[in-house]
């Protein structure tokens, strides 16, 4: 029989697979807190909004799997606002993945957007959490320099 492939995609150029055969059941390694930490650091000038991660669960044709990946914010910023958008973007799968066919149009996913507070500079930081279909969980903590 055949085979599903979940895919993990991302702004900080992330792609995580995980093949399942048929029938079978696979359990991605988890550290001990039960979740995956990722860091990622981006710079913004003044209270433009920015896009800080997306994720997305897609099939080779570029549709969505079902059930689909997820996003939410887990601790707001201190010094402006954030929103997560389920809207489609442009992934970034690399050449060598079968989804990379996907990077030239826009696929279903899940995006999270940072906007400073109007005047403030300074350090602002946010944590996100995102899952995939295979039960992978991971915490995103963003580290944002607001110029």
């Amino acid at each position: 029989m055949g085979s599903k492939l979940f895919i993990l995609a991302c702004t900080a150029g992330l792609a995580v697979a995980v093949a399942v055969a048929a029938g079978a059941s696979a359990q991605p390694h988890l550290p001990a807190s039960g979740y995956q930490r990722l860091h990622v650091d981006k710079a913004v000038v003044g209270s433009t909004p920015v896009r800080v991660w997306a994720n997305a669960a897609i099939n080779p044709d570029c549709s969505a799997q079902t059930p689909d990946a997820t996003l939410t914010i887990l601790e707001q910023p201190a010094h402006g606002a954030a929103v997560v958008k389920d809207e489609p973007y442009y992934a970034a799968f690399p050449p060598a993945n079968p989804r990379s066919a996907c990077n030239d149009r826009k696929v279903p996913g899940h995006q999270a957007f940072y906007t400073a507070a109007a005047g403030y500079t300074g350090h602002d930081r946010m944590v996100l959490q995102g899952s995939s279909p295979d039960g992978a969980v991971r915490r995103i903590a963003v580290d944002i320099t607001v110029r």
